[in-house]
């Protein structure tokens, strides 16, 4: 069955990369103060093909003719969200839950802030197709099925493409580790029960550049 496709403000945020690294800054601080934040909630359940989250590439290979395009489910068990405690300056690590959390949960005494990772491999490692090392990338997206937009209307977000460890899984320096790059968007609470999906074309292309195994990014609440 086809997904429900549906996007929503999408930029780049290529010439803010450098002010944006302050939400990634590797200094293992929580980064910036938002002034009205939100709680958004993906879905993360690879049992159900039509909501898990979904990369989706279309390619060209040197001197073959035609165009190639594939999907790949992330991997559930190194997917996960790191949660930062303001006050007593602690992280929390949820590997693989079914639904993963973005944003400042408003509802908590000490307002955690949550920040999300998404991991696809590449290389096939998974039973997922693989993205050849010579492949072009034309375009790229990524679709995840938002469950629940709280305490906000209207919630950036920033995505950040980076590296981690899908042998060792999360670990707290991720929550700030330096990003390789990083695009800006918003999730909508009108967008809760449907699909939501992202252009990352400029990540999937950096990440092939770059010779990377696995396209892995974190979800972050955004200025």
């Amino acid at each position: 069955m086809k997904r429900w496709f549906h996007w929503k403000g999408f930029l780049a945020l290529g010439a803010l990369l450098p002010i944006l690294a302050g939400c990634g800054g590797g200094d293992g601080g929580p980064g910036p103060i938002y002034a009205d934040p939100g709680l958004v909630g993906i879905e993360n359940r690879p049992t159900v093909a039509l909501t898990a989250p979904e990369l989706t590439v279309e390619y060209l290979l040197p001197g073959v003719p035609g165009t190639f395009v594939v999907s790949i489910l992330s991997d559930q068990p190194t997917d996960g969200d790191i949660a930062y405690d303001p006050v007593l300056a602690s992280y929390t690590i949820t590997q693989a839950p079914s639904t993963l959390l973005i944003g400042v949960d408003s509802a908590t005494l000490h307002e955690l802030e949550y920040r999300a990772f998404l991991d696809f491999p590449l290389d096939g490692s998974t039973g997922e197709p693989i993205i050849p090392s010579d492949a072009i990338i034309r375009s790229a997206t990524l679709t995840v099925f938002v469950n629940s937009v709280e305490f906000a209307a209207n919630v950036p977000i920033l995505l950040d493409l980076i590296q981690y460890s899908v042998n060792a899984g999360l670990s707290p320096g991720d929550y700030s580790s330096a990003l390789l790059a990083v695009r800006a968007f918003h999730i909508y609470h009108s967008d809760v029960g449907g699909d939501v999906v992202l252009d990352v074309t400029p990540l999937m292309a950096t990440a092939q550049d770059r010779g990377l195994l696995d396209f892995q990014v974190r979800f972050l609440l955004g200025p």
